[in-house]
């Protein structure tokens, strides 16, 4: 059975008693759904001990290095979702509470409900497990082309009354501010920034499905310092900055204003849960919130005793749960008064595992042996090596820097080596310098790239054909618009295009020699104060782009207004790739737009804080396609007359391009079949050496 399908059975579980909650007694794995900030996304199948089975989203709190430095830096504690039971349980206690607020006052939205908390031994974090929602993010508005004129043309004129409906983003945005309103209101203060327009991310904490939004996020990843009205909150909670921080008093003090409300809504049993569950939120934020160092709230505390032995006991709660040391020793520190100035504490304040190593070889007497077995006993010393190898080329594996059966699972030069890349290179550069047969593979399709036209104009329909799917499965693309959008792609009159754009792509190839080169060139501009060798490599690629449209130019005959639109974009950095996706837009509007949608889409979701998938950023990204698609149009109108001779002589040009790249084909044709259909799989598609027959037929 795979790792990922062995379930966790019930004593591994660590499940921590909520009321209202379930029990699982095994948990089985099903897939990753997503990682975020603070945590990571897991489908997973849990079984009651009644054997009722049920399916429910985890979420993982394992953060990486910047969210626990941020989290760090502001509270000067570990991050509070993955290490503190009470911040755990706030946030299963959060849930309910939102949920029965936004029931009774916003129905046309509802919380993904929370239904148990544990931790999770194998990942030394805390994990909330909720109800799985099958819905989808936000759909992008379609292309407006004539936004900009539109815009003028209502500065100068009364605008007419538009029937269409406002765009999804404006309809979720409109929402969002109710449920903030809402949320803020009731005193769930730092709840609100989770549904906070104003947080560029945060509409991808709302899932749309057929009876209505859903907010399946209510935990933050980072402090709210990004919108103002945040922070002058936090120094009305006298709590900076703020992180999902509550205002009991306030919370209190509504519930009783809007009894009549809610008990409208709700049974009395159901109203008694929800005081239960409002108590039990106060509860445990007290006991997270003051519980940690954070200097900016309220300094004063942190000299009572109070703060002592809250602090005091969170510390002893980690320690246990991590095994740091054993029951005899947490007890005799718990009720002794040597707790500060105890050596275990001190190893503590040391970062990493190199603190709890020192704290384990301490307090720990099991695993004091064991280290003392491992120096002794060489047998055993070599098992708990393989064991730790073994992990390692498991976890490079699933980074797709190793592939399997690559590397023995034994410590030696090996190991160091491909240790040392994981800590310095990207994976495609690692995988690169590891593999012989990953390598012989890219220098295959880069010869092939080189000298056979139908590998260039199938690498790129591939890639077209894969983004189609993505958004399709995104359910942002419906069946018609899939199959028109195909059936541009299959048009003979598209292979130019879709040969330099998959030129273009197929320069990705070269990413692992193009890397080394950015990097020797950022050392030799350090080196000598020069920055003219990191400025050339970091034009390199905009270089080979240009030089490429400039051959096919050549190559084709066909004239310039071909390739003017290509060679400008071309030439700039980053955007570069979608220079012929511009040039193809006056003949196949629909697949242009789609293209440089998609590309627009990849840079709002690779922007560090503010982007990622369904934010507000990717959306205004895809929105600013509108401004491409304007001008493009425009300017198509404008030297209309070139674009209409240019159509007359498409024929000619295609033909004579082909039969050019057939006297090519002819020579590598099993090995472009071979390599088109290793692409395929790759991509996750069904290749038939039928498919790649009518292909090359086509071709030919």
């Amino acid at each position: 059975m795979d790792e990922q399908q062995r379930p966790l059975v019930d004593n591994d579980l660590g499940v921590l008693p909520v009321d209202g909650g379930k029990h699982p007694v095994a948990i089985t794995q099903l897939r990753v759904l997503g990682h975020g900030r603070a945590a990571e996304a897991r489908l997973v199948r849990a079984r009651d001990r009644d054997g009722h089975e049920y399916l429910s989203v985890e979420k993982v709190f394992r953060p990486g290095l910047l969210t626990r430095t941020i989290y760090r830096a502001a509270f000067q504690s570990p991050f509070a979702y993955q290490d503190n039971a009470d911040a755990i349980c706030a946030s299963y206690y959060r849930r309910r509470v939102a949920a029965v607020i936004i029931k009774a006052f916003a129905p046309d939205a509802r919380v993904a409900m929370p239904l148990y908390v544990r931790w999770d031994a194998a990942s030394q974090a805390m994990v909330l497990a909720s109800e799985f929602i099958r819905g989808r993010g936000v759909t992008p508005a379609p292309v407006d082309s004539k936004m900009i004129r539109r815009r003028i043309a209502g500065l100068v004129s009364k605008p007419e009354t538009s029937n269409e409906a406002p765009a999804e983003i404006d309809q979720l945005v409109g929402l969002m501010t109710k449920l903030e309103s809402l949320l803020v209101d009731s005193g769930m203060t730092g709840s609100g920034w989770q549904v906070c327009k104003r947080a560029m991310v945060s509409t991808a904490n709302l899932l749309r499905t057929e009876n209505g939004y859903v907010v399946v996020d209510l935990e933050s990843g980072i402090p709210s310092v990004l919108v103002p009205s945040y922070i002058a909150a936090g120094f009305r909670l006298r709590s900076l900055p703020l992180f999902d921080d509550l205002n009991p008093a306030k919370l209190t003090s509504w519930i009783e204003q809007h009894r009549d409300e809610l008990q409208a809504v709700l049974s009395r049993s159901q109203f008694d849960q929800f005081q239960s569950d409002a108590v039990r939120l106060i509860e445990h934020d007290a006991n997270w919130k003051q519980a940690e160092t954070a200097i900016l709230r309220r300094p004063l505390r942190l000299f009572t005793s109070d703060f002592r032995d809250r602090y005091k006991a969170q510390v002893l709660a980690s320690w246990t749960r991590r095994d740091i040391a054993d029951p005899a020793v947490i007890e005799s520190m718990r009720d002794g008064g040597r707790f500060f100035t105890s050596m275990i504490f001190w190893l503590g304040l040391i970062p990493g595992r190199l603190g709890r190593f020192f704290q384990r070889c301490l307090a720990n007497t099991q695993y004091r042996n064991g280290v003392k077995r491992w120096i002794g006993d060489k047998q055993y010393r070599d098992h708990v090596v393989a064991e730790y190898v073994s992990a390692k080329v498991n976890q490079w594996q699933q980074e797709e820097r190793l592939t399997s059966g690559h590397l023995s699972p034994a410590m030696g030069v090996s190991f160091v080596m491909h240790w040392t890349l994981s800590k310095v290179t990207p994976a495609m550069l690692h995988r690169w310098l590891s593999d012989p047969v990953n390598r012989q593979q890219r220098q295959t399709r880069m010869f092939l790239f080189c000298v056979s036209g139908r590998f260039q104009r199938e690498l790129g329909r591939l890639y077209i054909r894969s983004r189609i799917r993505a958004w399709h499965q995104e359910q942002r693309l419906g069946e018609a618009e899939v199959q028109r959008l195909n059936a541009q792609l299959d048009n003979h009159g598209v292979d130019e295009y879709v040969r330099g754009f998959g030129m273009h792509v197929g320069l990705k190839l070269l990413m692992p020699f193009v890397m080394s080169l950015k990097i020797g060139g950022a050392a030799a501009s350090v080196a000598s104060g020069n920055p003219f060798y990191f400025l050339f490599m970091l034009m390199l690629v905009p270089m080979l782009r240009t030089a490429i449209t400039i051959w096919r130019k050549f190559a084709t005959g066909r004239p310039l207004a071909d390739y003017r639109d290509a060679l400008i974009v071309g030439t700039l950095p980053v955007v570069g790739s979608i220079a012929y996706p511009v040039q193809m837009h006056c003949k196949f509007p629909d697949l242009s737009l789609f293209l440089m949608r998609d590309f627009a889409s990849r840079l709002g979701r690779m922007l560090p804080i503010y982007g990622g998938k369904d934010s507000r950023t990717e959306i205004a990204a895809i929105g600013t396609i509108n401004v491409i698609a304007e001008a493009i149009e425009v300017w198509t109108t404008v030297t209309r007359s070139s674009v209409v001779t240019v159509a007359q002589s498409e024929v000619t040009f295609d033909q004579a391009a082909d039969q050019g790249a057939t006297r090519t084909i002819g020579r590598w044709e099993k090995l472009v079949n071979q390599q088109l259909r290793l692409l395929e799989q790759e991509a996750g598609f069904e290749s038939t050496q039928s498919n790649l027959e009518s292909q090359a037929k086509r071709a030919a």
